[in-house]
């Protein structure tokens, strides 16, 4: 019988029969549900989109935080997006069934949407198809884990380039027609998600959405890509305006400092460097160091500015280097790509050879290659970064960082972005002939936007999508009264960077109301 299961879900890409027990553990949370507050004269009205997600619990998720956001006198419409997307038809439209079942236990307490009921044959104009073309490419490059793999990439951008082309135009309209002053949707770039945030952006409606951290925890942004950390500038600026204190900038410090430590020795709360690693190798020294993302990653997805992609970017910015530097070149695969959760299909030193053979002056470092980052980061004499958490540590330890792309903290002045390809080779020239120097005003606000980022604003909670087992068999009352979970839902309705609250209620616990 357990073969039998195992067979099933395989071939459909999700178990059933766990998807049916999920559900009518969720109708019975929805059931039990209190009747909601009255709407607030002062009342955000929340769009919250719920869309299958590979078979995950994150459409409960998305549930279960209108339901607390509406519980405070909030005006909550739930939208279904119903029409399909992805290579498992039968998966996405049995867990709309699902989600429908559920929502009819709401009875007519919150308006609901179905997506489909907008479809419209309305031809896509060329900004449009333009914009659907890019977002099939980077759910091809998450897809296949990587930008370099060939086989199947054209067969699955034709999918979601019809998919996404399908569902343009009703985006639109409910949209345009709900007179939302938010929307509340997972990821942001992946599926059909990337297509709301970009029609909630042109007319001016605040994008809030989330993601899954991995091990527990959750990322949220109030506006903004929760995983390429889109509210951590406004959090910075409103924490520089807040930590006026000599104490609290003291404390800032200490804790941004303390928690470098413990990535460099490998024991933080996800361990991406290796413990034990072995000596830096002296030809490393004053080598410019390219240290690179996963490409795949969502985190990562979409924020060139600069270069097509990552592979043109590390091969045109190594080819720069060794044609106009004396420097050695480390490129430096991400630590983390070792890991099962963080496999790659991208194969880097294959993409250096090819290009640039047995370089003297080129050295690969692979994910499982015993060398800490933070060790080799001592040694060299600057840093190419895409989105690297390591660009803000780079400049914490005074190292000149050069980017090209749109990263969260590329504006945020400890670093030197580029927006043409003129100005990124300058910086390259400057940084690597040590013309370029960081401030210790610049190392400051790296250290800041540092303890927000991995201090504060990771919420660590059951309630996540990861979490569904534990938080669906509480009651209500037990949610609501939960202080990460009132954090979560006060963030999302008065617009505040979680970040900063987590920061508040590190310094004044009864920052959360």
């Amino acid at each position: 019988m357990q073969s039998l299961k195992r067979s099933l879900a395989d071939s459909l890409g999700f178990n059933p029969l766990a998807w049916l027990r999920d559900t009518l553990r969720m109708r019975q949370l929805v059931c039990a549900q209190p009747k909601p507050a009255s709407q607030r004269n002062d009342a955000v009205h929340f769009a919250v989109v719920l869309t299958p997600w590979m078979g995950t619990a994150v459409p409960w998720f998305s549930l279960a935080c209108g339901l607390l956001l509406a519980s405070r006198g909030n005006k909550v419409t739930f939208v279904v997006d119903d029409i399909p997307f992805g290579h498992h038809t039968v998966r996405f439209l049995f867990i709309v069934h699902c989600l429908r079942s559920v929502l009819k236990c709401m009875g007519n307490r919150h308006p609901v949407v179905r997506l489909s009921d907008h479809r419209s044959g309305t031809s896509l104009d060329k900004a449009a198809e333009q914009a659907v073309a890019k977002l099939a490419e980077l759910n091809a490059v998450w897809m296949l884990r990587g930008e370099m793999t060939k086989v199947g990439r054209e067969a699955y951008v034709k999918r979601v380039t019809r998919q996404l082309g399908t569902c343009h135009a009703a985006i639109a309209s409910v949209i345009d027609q709900g007179h939302f002053d938010a929307i509340f949707l997972p990821g942001g770039v992946w599926g059909s998600t990337g297509v709301w945030a970009a029609h909630a952006r042109a007319v001016g409606v605040r994008v809030a959405s989330f993601d899954s951290g991995g091990y527990g925890t959750l990322m949220l942004a109030v506006n903004g890509i929760a995983c390429q950390l889109q509210d951590i500038p406004r959090a910075l600026s409103l924490l520089k305006a807040h930590a006026a204190w000599p104490e609290d900038l003291a404390a800032i410090a200490d804790a941004a400092r303390a928690e470098i430590a413990r990535r460099r020795a490998g024991v933080d709360k996800f361990a991406s460097q290796m413990q034990n690693s072995g000596e830096v190798d002296a030809r490393f020294a004053g080598a410019v160091l390219l240290a690179l993302n996963s490409s795949w990653d969502s985190a990562a997805l979409g924020l060139h500015a600069v270069f097509a992609d990552s592979t043109e970017w590390i091969v045109e910015t190594t080819r720069f280097l060794l044609d106009n530097t004396s420097r050695p070149v480390v490129v430096r695969q991400h630590p983390a790509e070792r890991l099962e959760i963080a496999r790659t299909s991208d194969d880097y030193r294959g993409l250096l050879m090819r290009h640039f053979g047995k370089h003297p002056r080129l050295h690969f470092i692979a994910a499982d290659e015993p060398i800490n980052s933070y060790d080799l980061l001592d040694r060299v004499a600057a840093v190419v970064v895409y989105t690297s958490t390591i660009g803000i540590e780079a400049a914490v330890n005074g190292k000149t960082v050069v980017t090209p792309s749109s990263s969260y903290y590329s504006n945020l002045g400890f670093v030197r972005r580029s927006t043409s390809l003129a100005e990124y080779h300058e910086h390259l020239k400057e940084a690597a002939s040590g013309l370029a120097f960081v401030t210790t005003a610049m190392q400051a606000d790296a250290l800041m936007c540092y303890y927000l980022t991995q201090c504060c604003n990771w919420v660590f909670s059951p309630f996540n999508p990861e979490g569904f087992e534990e938080w669906s068999r509480q009651q209500w009352g037990e949610l609501e009264r939960h202080p990460k979970i009132r954090a979560t839902v006060q963030a999302l309705e008065q617009n505040i960077p979680v970040a900063f609250l987590n920061h508040l209620q590190r310094l004044e616990p009864e920052a959360i109301i």
